[in-house]
């Protein structure tokens, strides 16, 4: 993907989830030893975490314990690196401390176990589908008494983020309809139903006559054009900040950016329970080793041959022998696994 949002000058403000990030400064200045409200940062993958969690070691970097986690925890040595005077601890990717198998709560037990004795604040980072497992079976959220969740961004945040990079004017170019065609664009529109108190986001289409490839000649003004772009690149990537950025990356072509080239993928997945299962736990996990990804499956799933399913059907990569869920694809497994339960 490309670079992050950047920080402030003084290095403590960052433009992304702003909200988010003055909560938890709020809960870090007023902190005492005596009563930490130790806090939990909870997020889908790609959402834009890791630039909260790298501006918190910036601007406490003299009070701060880091320890981020990169596999899956197998002994509790990392508790030992908990020592000196310095009274925060910002732990990322704390999912690797849980695995879904016997025996798999021994690790954030262990945390749990000191966090539960310590004066120390605990700022820690967890995906989303763990935290709601962990939240099931272990209450966890009952050890943090702040919990943030990371919010899926807007079109309006999106274009401010991506036009910031920037010194030359983007070109945004509605569409390349021909004749008297029509350029269909989609936008969310949030609508309450009838005897329902839930709100539903639902994509309505808006036409536009054509005959000619720039804003102009389709009569949609270069403005809208622009707003049109962030909206669909908003609305493909379901709010995560790190899949729209990476639609962003790869629709743009030189400063130049065709409503009609930003790409949305079929979602169209079929597979069996163990495929669904290994799916599940490489959602959780975010980026997991195939060594780790073997002894949570065990000897009952093929793992090679589920792997290669996976990523046939275009869900998962591999790199370096570590497994993700594909960017584009999340919002369609999420939706998936969430139909057929494996997660919530």
């Amino acid at each position: 993907m490309g670079s992050e949002p950047d920080f402030a000058a003084d290095l403590s403000h960052p433009i992304l989830h702003e909200d988010e990030w003055n909560r938890i400064t709020a809960v870090v200045d007023a902190f005492e030893n005596e009563r930490p409200a130790h806090i939990a940062v909870i997020a889908d993958p790609f959402a834009g975490q890791d630039v909260l969690m790298k501006g918190l070691l910036r601007r406490y970097s003299d009070r701060v314990i880091h320890l981020p986690f990169f596999s899956v925890v197998k002994g509790r040595d990392f508790l030992t690196q908990i020592t000196g005077h310095k009274d925060i601890v910002v732990m990322d990717h704390c999912h690797f401390l849980a695995t879904r198998k016997i025996g798999g709560f021994a690790m954030v037990d262990a945390f749990l176990d000191h966090l539960s004795t310590s004066e120390r604040l605990f700022i820690t980072q967890w995906n989303s589908f763990t935290w709601s497992y962990l939240k099931a079976t272990r209450h966890i959220e009952t050890f943090f008494p702040v919990v943030i969740v990371i919010p899926e961004i807007d079109s309006k945040t999106l274009k401010k983020l991506m036009l910031s990079r920037y010194t030359d004017e983007i070109e945004f170019v509605a569409g390349e309809p021909s004749g008297n065609d029509l350029l269909s664009t989609d936008s969310a529109r949030i609508v309450k139903l009838p005897f329902c108190e839930k709100q539903y986001s639902i994509s309505l289409p808006h036409l536009f006559g054509g005959n000619g490839e720039s804003g102009k000649r389709t009569g949609v003004h270069p403005e809208d054009a622009e707003d049109i772009a962030f909206d669909k690149i908003i609305r493909i990537a379901d709010g995560n900040y790190g899949v729209a950025e990476r639609i962003w990356d790869g629709s743009l072509d030189g400063n130049t950016l065709r409503v009609a080239e930003i790409p949305e993928l079929p979602c169209a997945i079929s597979l069996d329970i163990n495929e669904s299962f290994l799916l599940t736990i490489i959602l959780s996990m975010e980026s997991v080793s195939i060594v780790d990804l073997a002894e949570i499956a065990g000897p009952e799933i093929n793992l090679k041959q589920t792997l290669f399913r996976l990523t046939h059907q275009g869900l998962v990569f591999e790199k370096k022998g570590y497994f993700g869920i594909k960017p584009e694809a999340l919002g369609c497994v999420k939706g998936y696994l969430k139909r057929i339960r494996m997660v919530w």
